[in-house]
């Protein structure tokens, strides 16, 4: 299973306070997180390839004591894959940003599969989506937590585990059939100077990639 193809079924399946602000005038607001990444040799030698993070930017709109507030919060976010064994991690760092003390940026509010969702969504770009049956966040089941040190932080890496729907290509390259692959996911969350950084790991739940992904979690530099 390629990673597109994993990505498209895990965002179908699932459905992130501010310094760094420009403007404030008119009732708009812009924050702009600084870029996290996993270090190019550090991904290399555990056989992950990836791109430098890309930008895309959150706007919505919010009541801030009665006035109308237009904000735009830019987020930074890499995918990095190992084509041997199917697992992938993605991270994104985001402004934790806040105005009158309303928390303003989607991720930051988001619950583990909406941020899942919506990180992934971003990830992977235009057609993500898949042809799968969604699963909604009640079959996302936990599977319990692992301690890391993630920027200087100890941090919880929650461990959970769903079902997705996935393209499996045939011998000939061409797009087989559709069928049920059990993965696993780690969501891992800090604060971090001005930002949250968050990353996803995914795995089916027959490739020990596990610690893997942690070690390589633990490697990110923002």
């Amino acid at each position: 299973m390629h990673r597109r193809e994993l990505i498209a079924a895990v965002a179908a399946s699932t459905s992130v306070a501010v310094a760094g602000c420009a403007g404030g005038e008119d009732g708009n607001y812009e924050f702009d997180a600084a870029p996290a990444r996993i270090p190019a040799e550090e991904a290399s030698e555990a056989g992950y390839e990836g791109e430098e993070p890309e930008p895309f930017t959150l706007e919505q709109e919010f009541d801030v004591a009665g006035v109308n507030a237009r904000v735009s919060a830019t987020t930074w976010a890499a995918g990095y894959e190992n084509s041997d064994n199917g697992s992938a991690l993605f991270v994104a760092s985001t402004p934790d940003a806040s105005v009158g003390g309303q928390s303003v940026n989607p991720l930051v509010r988001a619950n583990d599969a909406e941020l899942i969702r919506r990180l992934l969504e971003q990830v992977d770009g235009q057609g993500v989506g898949g042809d799968g049956t969604e699963i909604e966040a009640d079959d996302i089941e936990s599977r319990g937590s692992e301690t890391r040190t993630i920027l200087g932080e100890e941090v919880e890496v929650s461990i959970l585990e769903t079902t997705i729907d996935a393209d499996v290509e045939g011998g000939d390259g061409s797009s087989g059939e559709t069928e049920d692959v059990p993965v696993l996911l780690y969501l891992a969350t800090v604060q971090h100077r001005d930002d949250v950084v968050v990353l996803v790991g995914v795995h089916p739940v027959a490739v020990d990639a596990g610690d893997q992904l942690m070690s390589l979690m633990q490697q990110v530099e923002h």
